[in-house]
């Protein structure tokens, strides 16, 4: 076979037509030498539609648009026949194309480009935007804008979506469920139990429902509910934010977090781009020529960009969020390189430049342990990020009897980053005395390129004996209303907490310390809670000793200290090769300085490669109480639930439980089961492609056609891909891959069209006895479909929606160049619905009709 290219130059004084996509203009056409096939006596078979590079079918398509290789939104498109050998254009308007981020503005303004009509054009853009082009795959069902940079409008964020094609999901019911059944017997003494923890939703449009309880149970106390928070949850596009009616907890960030019954506002960073979600600074430079700009951090190249001469900035650097210093590399057209080094530290509290955060509510406090009149509250609190180095902040927190007041800035420096914030505090207790107080704050976060060293936490808070954080003042001031003192209320005078983490170097372990010291203005001694560790691993074997302190300073003088120091040591052993399904020895040993030492020992891994049956037996001694106890668990994960059980037995005592875990999922379609729902899940709907696998989660569609998604980021792009291995042969994927960006709380339904249809070879000959000849077409006699098209050694490898039928295959107009092949299926049930039907067929003359019996099965 030989191919060769065809293009005519442009007449004198004719204008040359750029070239083009196959989706804007005609391609080059490829030329087959049909003489080099072997056809068969007296065929003639007509390649000509072979020649159609990138023939598109005309039709209505619910196709993926990307803009330079980023998924912008999915719309319904129109391919309109062009008469051209390119089949199909895509047809476009002004809302679809702003939609996928195309600034028409900046288009129209260019003196290259014509006016962007109203209504739908299909041709190429190009007249409209120079430079673009687009690309379109019907097999993927996508369509490829390639649009230059200077014409686009939104962040180039790999992730982000535009508000205006975020998925609001469709109308559902949700639940997540956690049940253990727990059993005990000792001293001839029987107990049981039962706990249900509950998670419940409802969708309703943009309007997300939520509440969350516990349900208890015994033989003795019967059964019994606590319910949880219930509010109702929305976003607020425009503000970037999100609204909160009903029950639940105020910001914690700056102020102490307290439960409400209110309303809340409060700034969203996810409904950003990802680019601007974390604290990176502001990268400024100038450059004398046309330059790359090359950013490193900790020695990886994080980020390179060509510049025009002049002022530079670089705003959109993705930099990991726990900091690290940048160092900035200027190469000049000549070669001439200068570099210099941005500072870059960070904690909670610092932002971008120009980007804000804000929280504010307002409500009734709600907490079990008030028992006097009601409060209420308000409380809000707003960051803005003022330029590389600087993030000032400000709060205020509101009851009838407190108030107080918080300003503090946190700032990035070459030796770390910092925070600190000063409060004001004023409480009016019933019975007069009110107590004024303020609160200074520091906190410091560091890491250290290239020793390991991460201080993600080093605080530390003094507090004057007059001041009272918001929990503390509402705490306070119910003991007083009923009459109690107040001076045994427990006052913070100050707080140290600490995480580091230290990378000792390759293959020499990791040493962590963490933990906090607390002194009270009314209590003797100290509370402190700090456990230092060191892990690592030799020849596949995994180790880690941990020491933690934990000292209660007495209970306000009228106590002794108590306190108490663990040593613990963890060895782990794998047996043979590491894989999923390997034996683990794990051994562990632990002296408490109260209960003495305690010894355990076992085994455990899994049942199956996929890790989804797993075991765990072991034998424990206690020192202190001279006893020996055997433990055993199993654990099952199902696509639809996951399943545990556990079994201890001791000298005096036996125990067992059983529990279950998962989620489901009531939405139009039906009612489906998974694992468990997160925050944000999602539905496959791929009809009869039951066993099919969906993304990376285990799970798979059921026997309904549909799937849980369990977790998916919401306000990004999100790309969910059904893997058909698993499913019938029967059923083909028409689309094995979609992309959304949904919602915060919505449950968004992707659909994957299939085709169910039998699959069967077919080997026949033509009524003369000749082979067939290669590449003659193969049509429904009865629809006219195309079905295919004849293989080598005369065979036909087909698809059928009907049991039986008729097969008209062609290599010519006349009737002698065509002939019919009659099929007939067996039947089959579902649980044999693999592998292909193989037939030996005869394909007879127009005139002649017969059905043969099926010649067997592969």
């Amino acid at each position: 076979m030989s191919t060769e290219t065809r293009a005519e130059p442009p007449s004198e004084g004719q204008p040359r037509v750029p070239a083009q996509t196959p989706a804007d203009s005609s391609s080059q056409d490829v030329v087959f030498d049909s003489q080099m096939l072997f056809q068969g006596e007296g065929a003639n078979i007509d390649t000509s539609r072979f020649e159609r590079q990138g023939f598109l079918i005309p039709g209505r398509y619910r196709i993926d648009l990307l803009v330079n290789g980023q998924w912008r939104t999915t719309e319904e498109i129109e391919l309109r026949d062009s008469h051209g050998p390119q089949g199909g254009q895509p047809c476009y308007d002004r809302a679809l194309l702003l939609r996928a981020g195309i600034d028409l503005d900046k288009a129209s303004a260019d003196p290259k480009a014509e006016a962007m009509p109203d209504g739908f054009y299909c041709g190429p853009l190009s007249r409209y935007i120079p430079g673009v082009s687009a690309k379109v795959d019907l097999t993927k069902l996508k369509i490829d804008l390639s649009v230059p940079q200077y014409f686009l409008s939104q962040s180039q964020s790999r992730t982000y979506v535009d508000p205006a094609n975020w998925d609001h999901g469709v109308p559902a019911a949700l639940l997540n469920y956690n049940t253990n059944l727990f059993s005990s017997q000792s001293h001839g003494r029987s107990q049981s139990s039962g706990y249900a923890g509950l998670n419940m939703g409802l969708n309703i449009g943009a309007l997300h429902l939520r509440h969350n309880g516990t349900l208890t149970w015994s033989p003795q106390a019967g059964s019994d509910y606590q319910r949880g928070y219930i509010y109702a949850q929305t976003e607020v596009p425009d503000w970037r934010s999100q609204l909160l009616v009903g029950e639940s907890t105020t910001s914690a960030e700056l102020f102490d977090s307290v439960s409400f019954r209110g309303a809340q506002l409060f700034s969203d960073d996810r409904m950003l781009p990802d680019n601007q979600r974390e604290y990176a600074p502001v990268v400024r430079g100038t450059a004398a020529s046309n330059a790359k700009v090359s950013v490193y951090q900790r020695g990886y190249l994080i980020s390179e960009t060509s510049v025009a001469p002049g002022p530079f900035e670089i705003t959109d650097l993705q930099a990991a969020s726990f900091g690290g210093d940048l160092e900035v590399r200027v190469t000049e057209a000549n070669g001439q390189t200068s570099s210099y080094t941005v500072p870059f530290a960070t904690t909670v509290q610092l932002l971008r430049p120009g980007t804000s955060r804000y929280n504010v509510t307002a409500g009734q406090i709600i907490d079990p342990g008030l028992r006097g009149d009601t409060q209420y509250v308000l409380q809000g609190t707003a960051q803005r990020g003022l330029d590389n180095s600087f993030t000032g902040y400000v709060g205020t927190a509101l009851t009838g009897s407190y108030m107080s007041a918080l300003i503090g800035s946190a700032i990035n420096t070459s030796v770390g980053g910092f925070a600190a914030d000063l409060t004001q505090a004023r409480t009016e207790l019933p019975r007069g005395g009110d107590m004024v107080g303020a609160s200074l704050r520091l906190s410091y976060s560091k890491n250290l390129p290239g020793s390991g060293t991460n201080f993600s936490l080093l605080a530390y808070r003094y507090s004057t004996s007059g001041y009272l954080g918001l929990h503390d003042a509402v705490a306070l001031e119910d003991l007083a209303r009923r009459g109690e003192e107040v001076e045994s209320f427990a006052r913070v005078r100050d707080r140290l907490d600490v995480n580091v983490s230290q990378q000792l170097g390759p293959g020499a372990g990791n040493l962590y310390l963490s933990g906090s010291a607390l002194q009270y203005w009314n209590r003797k001694g100290q509370a402190l809670n700090f456990s230092m560790g060191y892990s690592d691993q030799w020849r596949g074997n995994s180790y880690s000793l941990t020491v933690q302190r934990m000292q209660d300073g007495g209970s306000f003088g009228r106590g002794a200290d108590r306190n108490n120091t663990v040593v613990s040591f963890n060895l782990s052993i794998p047996l043979g090769r590491e894989s999923r399904g390997a034996t683990v020895i794990n051994s562990f040993l632990s002296h408490d300085q109260r209960t003495g030492n305690h010894l355990t020992s076992g085994v455990s891994g899994n049942l199956d490669e996929r890790g989804d049956a797993s075991y765990a037996l072991s034998f424990s001694r206690d020192e202190q109480q001279r006893q020996t106890t055997s433990n055993a668990s199993l654990n099952y994960s199902l696509p639809q639930v996951a399943l545990s059980s556990s079994f201890s037995r001791g000298d005096d005592y036996r125990q067992g439980s059983v529990g279950a875990s998962g989620g489901m999922i009531l939405h139009p379609g039906g009612l489906t089961f998974a694992q468990f729902l997160s925050e944000t899940p999602g539905l496959v709907h791929a009809p009869d492609a039951e066993g099919a696998g969906v993304g990376y989660s285990g799970a798979r569609v059921d026997s309904s056609g549909y799937a849980v998604v369990p977790s998916l980021t919401p306000y990004q792009l999100n790309t969910v891909d059904v893997d058909p291995q698993g499913m019938a042969d029967d059923v083909e994927l028409q689309a094995s891959s979609r992309s959304t960006a949904p919602t915060a709380g919505s449950v968004v339904m992707l659909s994957y069209p299939t085709r169910k249809a039998r699959a069967f070879l077919v080997t026949s000959r033509q009524p003369n006895g000749a082979l067939l000849p290669f590449a003659a077409l193969a049509f429904d006699a009865q629809s006219g479909a195309e079905l295919g098209a004849v293989g080598q050694g005369s065979r036909l490898v087909l698809r059928s929606e009907k049991d039986q039928g008729s097969i008209r295959v062609e290599w010519g107009s006349e009737p002698a160049q065509q002939c019919l092949i009659d099929y007939r299926l067996p039947k089959r049930d579902k649980a044999s619905a693999k592998g292909y039907e193989v037939f030996d067929l005869p394909c007879r003359a127009l005139a002649a009709r017969a059905v043969p019996a099926p010649a067997g099965r592969l």
